[in-house]
């Protein structure tokens, strides 16, 4: 009787509980390959790539190829900061749609005071090219409500549309009207969507300096430093016009660029800060380029708890393949 008894404690203790077993749920990522001279690897076979979850492997369940058209969300600020650049802006963005096979879909919505769907999905390249011509100043001397503008198109455009998704952000970054979400709250809302975010910040710094300094009080502004402060630094101290001017400009390209990193970082996706307008055309040939030769993976991995963002790395079995991966995990919910 003794005997039967050990025999039974014992394998009461072998058997591990149920409930601290975490459920394996279904979770994707999106990953480049790339040879050492930077050419994209567009025939990797499944077998080839391989996943991880520290010293975890997890389970590839199917692989996308490039040959898969995302759907791309185009989001343009439209705002007072684009007067005089709002053709230029027009024409780089065609080029970029242009980019693209027929099959990609594509969404225009533009932003000022308020949130304009131009283009809803669709992969008819006349309505498209029709939506992005004739997008403007919607109302002149209005606000512009950039947080609630990306907090609008990822719960109420993009939602439903994954997993080959992506959003392009051109602002400047500057939220002069948003009273429904803050931006923190919209970095959040970026951090648990299945969204690639690909931000390009212009600030015009002619446009901030009108908002301060009205015509025909405006001072010179031809040696202003460039972003990231001057000779003195990031933070201008003085008790000229000229010295609070610029340190309010100042602070208001730093606050912008804080907030579109932050976006940014929250999706796995990359901000470009441009210079100069000219630039917009190379930023967007980058993010075409990228989009074109995106593999898809999706992949059975721990749910919560707990819950939050949780890193893996990819890897290929192929010699001399680099591969980056966005976002750089998945979040666990």
């Amino acid at each position: 009787m003794v005997k039967a008894l050990l025999v039974a404690v014992s394998v009461m203790i072998a058997v591990p509980p149920l409930w601290g077993q975490p459920e394996m749920k279904d979770y994707f990522v999106h990953a480049t390959f790339t040879g050492y001279d930077g050419r994209p690897i567009r025939n990797l076979r499944p077998e080839e790539i391989a996943i991880s979850l520290g010293a975890q492997d997890l389970e590839i369940t199917s692989v996308t190829g490039p040959e898969e058209p995302f759907d791309i969300a185009l989001v343009l600020d439209v705002s007072p900061s684009t007067e005089g650049n709002i053709d230029s802006i027009r024409r780089a963005t065609t080029d970029f749609v242009s980019w693209f096979p027929p099959q990609n879909r594509f969404l225009v919505l533009t932003f000022d005071v308020e949130v304009y769907v131009d283009c809803d999905w669709t992969t008819d390249r006349k309505k498209i090219d029709e939506a992005i011509w004739e997008f403007g100043l919607h109302k002149p001397g209005g606000s512009t409500i950039l947080y609630e503008a990306v907090t609008m198109a990822v719960q109420q455009k993009l939602a439903e549309r994954k997993p080959r998704v992506a959003m392009v952000l051109f602002t400047d970054g500057v939220d002069t009207g948003s009273k429904a979400v803050k931006d923190r709250e919209s970095i959040e809302f970026m951090r648990t969507a299945d969204v690639v975010p690909y931000v390009i910040q212009f600030f015009d710094l002619a446009h901030a300096w009108r908002v301060h300094f009205p015509a025909p009080e405006r001072p010179d502004i031809t040696n202003l430093p460039p972003p990231g402060g001057g000779p003195r630094g990031p933070i201008f101290v003085g008790r000229g016009d000229r010295d609070i001017a610029e340190y309010q400009v100042e602070r208001m390209r730093q606050k912008a660029t804080t907030y579109l990193r932050g976006l940014a970082d929250a999706g796995g996706g990359v901000l470009y800060s441009l210079a100069g307008l000219d630039e917009l055309p190379k930023a967007y040939e980058k993010i075409a380029v990228e989009l074109l030769d995106v593999y898809t993976l999706h992949f059975k991995a721990p749910g919560p708890p707990p819950a939050g963002r949780r890193r893996i790395a990819v890897t290929c079995t192929r010699p001399d393949v680099i591969v980056r991966v966005r976002p750089p995990g998945y979040v666990a919910r």
